[in-house]
């Protein structure tokens, strides 16, 4: 993002702070929680929450007192799926992969501190998803957090890691010098597999995005129950994914070349991001 130099306009900031204090866990919220959440006056939130009401940005439930997002935010969100490049070049190749290896498949992009989920696609029986589009989720979190991290710049890498890593199960990887070996590994294979590490029962598989400048642009990830991603079932989710990344980058304008593992997967070379 391009550094911009101006005064802003404090009331369209805290317009935007009542907006991001809706979240998929905080999806109704009262007028009270909204002033918590933000810090700013009460009868400035309210007011805020009548011009955004008014313009169908959020609604309010009478009944119970509270607000939700409005249609016109939702409408404004599917729009920007549709206009991300990435989720226009992306998209069919990622429903075929969703149709050969029937588990959920998932896209993000990587923003500020935080990851975005842009695609989801889930399998119509089993295991389903816990997060939706539009979510954020830290870096730290699952195959697509760790698979974008290991391509950021060093300093925001040292940043995310000096932070406390939550131990979700018994397996997750919580110390940073072993995190970091992890991020070496994922930019030397272009690929991150992760098991019972996010939840229990639960195995991953994600993969980078790269652009026409060699830089990642998103990550795609194959999510799914640990008792049928394993052996050569876990060996064609991670060889498909490849062949699909690799064929989203050619269309994103990537020009690197791509070599064949002895395990007949697809990789990207780690000399051709240099």
């Amino acid at each position: 993002m391009r550094e911009i130099k101006f005064n802003p306009i404090r009331s369209i900031e805290r317009s935007i702070d009542v907006l991001q204090a809706f979240t998929t866990v905080n999806e109704k919220l009262t007028l009270e929680e909204v002033v918590e959440y933000t810090g700013i006056p009460r009868s400035t939130v309210y007011r805020i929450l009548c011009t955004l009401e008014s313009r169908r940005m959020v609604e309010f439930d009478e009944k119970e007192q509270n607000y939700k997002p409005g249609l016109k935010l939702i409408e404004m969100g599917v729009f920007l799926s549709s206009s991300l490049d990435v989720y226009q070049e992306a998209e069919d190749i990622l429903l075929r992969l969703q149709a050969d290896t029937k588990q959920s498949i998932v896209m993000a992009l990587g923003d500020e501190e935080d990851i975005i989920y842009v695609f989801i696609k889930e399998n119509s029986e089993g295991l389903k998803f816990s997060s939706v589009v539009g979510q954020r989720r830290p870096y730290v979190y699952g195959v697509l957090g760790y698979t974008l991290l290991a391509f950021e710049e060093t300093d925001k890498v040292e940043r995310i890691l000096d932070k406390d890593i939550p131990k979700r199960t018994k397996y997750t990887v919580t110390k940073k010098e072993k995190v970091m070996r992890r991020l070496d590994d994922i930019r030397s294979k272009g690929l991150f597999t992760e098991k019972d590490e996010t939840t229990i029962g639960v195995t991953g598989v994600g993969a980078p995005i790269f652009n026409q400048k060699g830089q990642p642009e998103a990550a795609v990830g194959i999510v799914g129950p640990s008792v049928q991603l394993k052996g050569p079932e876990l060996a064609k989710a991670e060889h498909l994914l490849l062949k699909a990344t690799q064929e989203i980058s050619v269309r994103m304008g990537y020009k690197g070349k791509y070599f064949k593992e002895k395990k007949d997967s697809l990789l990207i070379s780690r000399e051709d991001r240099s």
